[in-house]
């Protein structure tokens, strides 16, 4: 239930307008206030021709495995006070709210055991997670006793409006929240019609949650930091930043911040009963209790999102429809870079082109846009399989290959589509998801899983059909930042063309200035979409679990650590190139040990990328974490 005591005074200064899109330092000097203004403004739902037509949402995605958490115990001390549950109206929420926590903490290993006073504060120890939710109002003494515990090296969570009342409930300011965070300025957001956030990869609070995943929370007043680098931030629908609207450029909807004392504060802007759906408050718990291990300083472990813990990935597909042979210019650009692609082609458009089914096998794969790009979501299943399964025979005798790639006509698929690809051959559906997020979603089917990729930023069709663009350096500035919104969550960047709108050289030469942007940050993983299915479908059978430590080689100036053994259980099929996140803090003096092997890992600003090499079926790498000697 919401609460509907305000949390601040109504009246309010006025601040200037300014863009909220700085989310991310993954940015970079390149991006121009114009392509910032590109990114702001791009609207899903505007992307793909009768997209808001169909006729209900596409079908929800399998759960994302959790992260690896280590079954550590760990004290934590759960802030109790009558004078925060009086402040609101509804007597039931604060107990509520208070339960859900002890709950969440309990789940992860918190041996969860209550404080009601100051002196209770003061009491602390360095090594308790102090547990503060839904503590607009403290005392004098309470503020001072949270200070000194996180100013002596203690950690902290807490959520909303922590200390911005005195202990009469009185008006007192945001300078404790602040403090606590290091954030520039807060802002409350008022209660929206449409309420999200979205997490990017590669943060503390990351791990178990696909790269670039929108959560939808119930309209309430919920609070924004205005805080530098990456974060998780308050969002619109089609994954855009969506600060305050006073203009002071607060989007950060949580925060976790090291203090230079050794305490860590882990805040979140909103209620852990916000969230709107059952798969939104399973998400919401996911992430807060990533920050409440973290915070406790315990490990959280999950795959990298990409192969060679590459940032994103990027694939190029060209829709061949019709001036289906404008599909060879596009192939001899792509030839001529390097480059790959996904052909999705209308078979009785092209079927008898022997020449075009040649020249884009040898660029790439060709998968199928359907026989006559009749939409095909809202059929009955049999009708579906009999369209879908005629579509793959005439792909493949076309190009001698059986096609891997559904791209549904309208981007519109239903569970049955799902279904029937997957009996035809198929492996993944490019299609619409309603930007559930910036990755691949992986669906359950009969026979085992299909791959949705998602297309969440502008092609071609909406660069010049839409937006009624003329010049070609349009679609170059589109692609470009476009793909600076993915590589900044985390996620795939589709470029998709048309081969009706790609006919002129200054407009193919789109790919070619995209494809050199990506090559230039040297993060990104360029492939082709089949490569990205069977890799997401892969990383979705991998299995971490904890060990007991094996025995250690003799290694000169390490020590054995604290942690237990990381498991790493492949896939059916043999797997390369990944890489595991470890989200532990004090990571910068761990050694990590791949069958008792050093390896070449990466380090990050919340722990550890460890390549874990060659995974064959049946046979678990461990990967041990040892602790190097100080000097």
């Amino acid at each position: 239930m919401r609460p509907d005591r305000d949390l601040v005074p109504r009246a309010k200064e006025a601040w200037l307008w300014l863009s909220g899109i700085l989310l991310l330092g993954v940015l970079g000097a390149g991006a121009t206030a114009a392509a910032a203004l590109l990114w702001e403004n791009i609207d899903i739902r505007q992307l793909t021709p009768g997209l808001a037509e169909i006729a209900g949402p596409p079908p929800e995605p399998d759960m994302p495995t959790p992260p690896a958490v280590a079954a550590f115990p760990f004290d934590a001390v759960l802030f109790v006070s009558p004078r925060n549950g009086e402040f609101l109206t509804d007597t039931t929420f604060y107990a509520g709210e208070l339960d859900r926590w002890r709950h969440l903490v309990a789940d992860v290993g918190g041996r969860v055991r209550i404080a009601q006073t100051a002196g209770d504060l003061r009491g602390l120890s360095s090594t308790d997670l102090l547990l503060m939710p839904e503590a607009p109002c403290l005392t004098t003494g309470e503020r001072a006793a949270v200070s000194r515990h996180v100013g002596t090296g203690g950690s902290l969570v807490a959520n909303w409006a922590i200390g911005a009342r005195d202990e009469d409930c009185g008006w007192r300011g945001w300078e404790t929240l602040l403090d606590l965070t290091g954030a520039d300025d807060v802002r409350e957001l008022p209660s929206r019609q449409a309420l999200y956030l979205t997490v990017p990869a590669g943060l503390s609070l990351s791990p178990g949650v696909d790269p670039g995943t929108r959560v939808e929370l119930r309209s309430d007043r919920s609070l924004a930091l205005k805080v530098p680098g990456p974060h998780v931030y308050w969002s619109d629908w089609a994954l855009n930043p969506e600060p305050d609207s006073e203009g002071a450029g607060a989007d950060a909807a949580m925060s976790t911040t090291e203090r230079d004392e050794g305490g860590r504060v882990a805040w979140f802007g909103l209620r852990l009963g916000q969230a709107a759906t059952p798969r939104d408050s399973v998400l919401v718990e996911r992430v807060v209790q990533n920050g409440v291990l973290w915070a406790a300083g315990l490990p959280t472990v999950a795959p990298s999102p990409w192969p060679d813990a590459a940032r994103a990935a990027i694939v190029f597909t060209v829709d061949v429809e019709m001036e289906h042979r404008n599909a060879l210019g596009v192939a001899e650009v792509l030839a001529a870079q390097g480059l790959t692609a996904s052909f999705f082609a209308v078979s009785q458009i092209v079927r008898e082109d022997g020449e075009l089914a040649e020249a884009l096998a040898r660029v790439g794969e060709v998968g199928t846009q359907t026989v006559d790009h009749t939409p095909i979501a809202g059929l009955t299943p049999q009708e579906q399989g009999l369209r879908l399964q005629r579509a793959a025979d005439e792909i493949e005798r076309w190009t001698g290959i059986a096609p891997a790639g559904l791209h549904p006509p309208e981007e519109a698929h239903d569970a049955a589509s799902l279904a029937a690809w997957k009996l035809a051959g198929g492996r993944y559906i490019l299609g619409g998801t309603e930007a559930r997020s910036g990755s691949p979603e992986l669906h359950t089917v009969l026979g085992g899983s299909m791959v949705v990729l998602p297309r969440v930023i502008k092609d071609d069709y909406g660069v010049f059909v839409h937006d009624g663009a003329v010049r070609a350096k349009r679609l170059s500035d589109a692609y470009v930042m476009g793909a600076h919104k993915m590589r900044a969550i985390g996620g795939l960047a589709v470029i998709a063309g048309h081969t009706q709108i790609m006919s002129r050289g200054t407009r193919l030469d789109a790919f070619r200035v995209v494809a050199d942007s990506a090559r230039s940050q040297g993060d990104w993983w360029i492939t082709r979409a089949d490569h990205v299915a069977e890799w997401w479908s892969a990383r979705g059978e991998v299995r971490l679990s904890w060990s007991d430590p094996a025995p250690l080689p003799a290694l000169d100036g390490i020590q054995a650590s604290e942690l237990p053994d990381l498991l790493v259980h492949g896939p059916r099929a043999e797997m390369r190139g990944l890489w595991i996140d470890v989200v532990v803090p004090g990571s910068d003096r761990l050694l990590p040990l791949v069958d008792g092997e050093t390896v070449e890992f990466k380090t990050t600003d919340w722990g550890l990328q460890v390549p874990v090499g060659i995974l064959r079926p049946g046979e678990p790498r461990r990967i041990a974490f040892v602790r190097v000697e100080d000097e």
